[in-house]
Parts: C-alpha cells; structure tokens; sequence
C-alpha cells in the first residue's frame, strides 16, 4: 500500500520501547455523502475504524471495526486500498516509551444492514457518533480548531485532517467517474424505433439494445410474455405494428423497412468511448491551421470534449419530442467518434479533423459487425459534423443538424466562463480579476449573444447558457467595483 505521508512528533525517547499497533480505516461514501465518526467531547471528526487485533488482516479488522464503532456493515468485496500514514509519538500510556501506528486506510461500501453499536471505553467517553456529511474539506477546518483549543489526541486529529484533505479530491474524482459510468450505461436504455414507434427499456426484441434474439426464441409481446395463438404482435406500450411492418419474432424474420438494421451488431458505448479515448488521449490536439490554439494553453483535451458533446446529444433527443428521422443508437456513436480524426488530422495536416476521422470510424464499425450501410450512415455524420454552415438547410439531416447543436452547446456557458479564466491565467501568471472581466465581456458574452441554435431544444439550452453568462457578468463587474 502507497504511504500518504507520515507524522513523527519526535516528543520520545528514541531508545525507548516501542508499542506497535496498527489500524485499518474506512472511507465510505454513499449518495453523495461520507461516514466519519464525530467526538462531541472534542468537537473533532476522524474516519471510522481502529486497532488490528492479533490474528486479524487489515480487511477484517476494517469491517469488525466499523460494524462496531457505527453498526453499519461492510461489504469486504469492495473494499479497495487507499493509502498508509505511519505515525509515531511519545506513548501516553507509557512516558518512556514510542507509540508507533501504521494506519491503513481503504475505499469500501456498505450494506443496509445497521446493527447495533458497541464502541470501546474511550470512544463512549469521548461521544463518538458516526455522521455523514458531504464536504470532507470543511472538516480540515473544524479539526485544525480542535488541535489549536486542545484536547483529544493532538497526532490522530491531525492525521485524520490532513486525510480528509488527501481524501476529498479522490472522493470527489471517484464519484464523477461512477456518474459518468452510469451515464454511459444508460445510453443503452434507449434505443432505436420499430416502424415509428419508440421502444422502453423493457422491450424484448431484435433492436433493443442491439441484442438480436437466439434462434428458438419465442416471439414476444412487452414485458416478455409470450404471444397467445392469434394475438397481433405488439410494439411499445401494447401498440400494434403498423401496416405493413414486419413482426419482430426470432432472429429469422427480417424487421421493418423503416428500422435500421442492427440484427448483425451489439452496441457496446463504453468500449467505443474507451477505444476513442485511446486514440485521442496520447496527443492533446486543437484545431487546424492554429484555429482555436488558445485552447492548448491550459491543455485542453479533445476526449473531455467528446464526453461532454456526447452528454448534449443525450440532452437534446430527450427534450425533443417529435423523434422521427432520429436515429438514437446512430446519433449517440457519430457523436462518440465525431472528433477521433483530431489526432491525425494535427500531425498529418493532409485533411480536416472531421474528414480524417472517417476512415477511423469506419474500420472500427465495420471490425465489429456493423452493416455497411449502417456504417457509412454514421461516417456521414462524422464526416459532416464540422460543415456548420449546413444548420440552416432546410433539408439537413435530423441527426446530423443534432450533433452539430451539441458539439457547439459544449465550451459555452458556465464551462465557458472556467475556459476563458484558465486561457486568461495561462497567458499572464498575475492576471487580475479585471484581466478576467475584460477577457468575458470581449469574448465570452458576445460569442452567447451569436446564438447558432436552430431547432426550439438547441435554442433553449443555448438561451439558458446565455443567461448564466450574462448573470455572472453583470455580477463580476459589481464584485470587482468600488
């Protein structure tokens, strides 16, 4: 286990003997929030767990620890390592003596089962009560108060200040990522329409999700029940297939003319996301021909971007009602690999990032079983993202139009605000707040103003986006006056 830091108060006799007893300690998180163990008799707060006794690994003494100090349970297959403290002061059961703790501290969840507590003498005299709360840095402040008032353990208040410090910003980068996970998975409750009508996420059949059904598999109705002789096969919400429209059954029967055929392939979002992100993350690219370089300047990365245009993809076919001509599954990959060109186009120069990124997404695509047709579909989409003057042709491809709505929705806003601040401070190192000012009202309000949106969701959220800038403008220019 990688050791965080150490704490040696040097107050003890180094020929002294020396009393080892190592802990193992909890950071759990749930909903947002983070369980430490708060004295009330000191006013400090510290992670829950303690001592290791004879016997015992780490992990166990973490969950018997925990059950015991909160009465909540563990679950020791997600327990994972964090990090050690070493720390070694004057005993205080022993003046002439060296306490020496190695702390193990590891990430872990908890059950739903509570059971009740049973703390030590110590911990009862001292008022330990376990607690959630949300911002582990508010808790440096509170402890860092403690030790200057006195009381308690001065070495483990400090310890446990300077982890929640460490703690907070992995807490935080780890929730990110498991929303981020969630968000990805979730693309995959939606999928693509039969014969004009929507499916839910709990249709059984050829296009859900890209799975096509075994052969010997019994044709269905919603929710999986099998059909009744004589039944008409129905889509989504009991609605039957209209005219014409071909049943979907087993893998046999052929789907509707107006479907895209995916019988062939799974989509699999997470994979296509990580495979972009291997061929984007290696080089850190910004436009062409110097267009957009300022972004360089803080090392701007393409694949951040490509997460958060394909999150306004998302946004814009939920809010849009009227889904016909979208194609869900279509849309969400042009958008996944709309600027994998980047790289290539930055170091070959031959072509446009757009236009480089075609080949790119049709190897992948067709490599995992897409249909041609299917494939070139969405190299279209990829290859004409970046022709913007297309938004307002009449007869401009709905998914397309969409993806060019999200890719320009990205960069702007609040998000805006913090990229404009960072290329301010990497331009000048002693910028100042009016330098900042300056930089929002030069460029980062008037680019809101010039709003490229075209259908109503697109203009709804780049009119909120404006707002916020405006807002936050007005505010700054208040805050930084006399």
């Amino acid at each position: 286990m990688k050791e965080l830091f150490s704490i040696d108060t040097h107050d003890y006799n180094p020929d002294g003997p020396v009393f080892r007893r190592p802990s193992a300690r909890a950071i759990i998180e749930r909903d947002g929030k983070v369980l430490v163990m708060h004295s009330r008799k000191f006013d400090y707060y510290k992670f829950p767990g303690g001592g290791i006794e004879q016997g015992e690994t780490p992990e166990e003494a973490l969950v018997r620890e925990v059950r015991e100090e909160s009465g909540y349970t563990v679950k020791p297959e997600t327990i994972e390592e964090y990090g050690s403290v070493l720390r070694r002061n004057r005993d205080g059961k022993d003046p002439e003596g060296i306490f020496e703790q190695q702390n193990f501290y590891y990430f872990c969840e908890i059950g739903d089962e509570r059971v009740p507590i049973v703390q030590e003498e110590y911990e009862i005299e001292e008022g330990f009560e376990p607690v959630w709360v949300e911002f582990l840095t508010s808790l440096v402040r509170i402890n860092r108060t403690a030790i200057r008032r006195g009381g308690g353990d001065a070495a483990l208040i400090e310890r446990e200040m300077r982890v929640f410090d460490m703690a907070d910003e992995v807490v935080r980068r780890r929730r990110f990522e498991r929303e981020e996970a969630e968000a990805i998975r979730a693309l995959g409750d939606v999928t693509q329409e039969d014969g004009g009508v929507p499916r839910t996420a709990g249709d059984i059949s050829l296009t859900n999700g890209g799975v096509p059904l075994a052969a010997g598999d019994v044709s269905l109705t919603n929710g999986g029940v099998p059909l009744a002789a004589g039944d008409v096969p129905l889509t989504n919400g009991g609605v039957p297939l209209a005219a014409g429209d071909v049943p979907l059954t087993n893998g046999e029967v052929p789907q509707a003319s107006s479907d895209v055929a995916q019988s062939s392939c799974k989509v699999d979002y997470a994979a296509m996301i990580e495979y972009v992100r291997s061929v984007l993350e290696p080089v850190q690219t910004e436009g062409e021909g110097g267009v957009g370089v300022h972004k360089l300047e803080f090392g701007y990365s393409r694949f951040e971007h490509t997460k958060r245009v394909l999150g306004w993809s998302k946004r814009l076919y939920d809010r849009t009602e009227n889904k016909t001509g979208l194609r869900y599954e279509d849309l969400m990959i042009a958008t996944i690999f709309h600027d994998v060109g980047r790289a290539e186009s930055a170091s070959t120069g031959l072509m446009s990032h757009a236009a480089a990124g075609v080949p790119i997404t049709r190897e992948y695509l067709r490599s995992h079983g897409f249909p041609e047709e299917r494939t070139e579909y969405i190299c279209g989409l990829v290859g004409a993202h970046s022709d913007k003057w297309r938004m307002t042709e009449p007869d401009i491809d709905r998914n397309l139009l969409m993806l060019m709505e999200a890719d320009y929705l990205d960069d702007m806003g609040a998000l805006g605000i913090v990229m404009d601040t960072l290329i301010v401070r990497a331009r000048n190192e002693k910028a100042t707040f009016y330098d900042c000012f300056n930089h929002f009202c030069r460029y980062t309000l008037p680019m809101q103003y010039e709003s490229p949106m075209v259908t109503p969701e697109g203009k709804f959220f780049w009119d909120e986006k404006t707002e916020i800038v405006k807002k936050f403008v007005e505010h700054i220019r208040r805050d930084i006056s006399v």
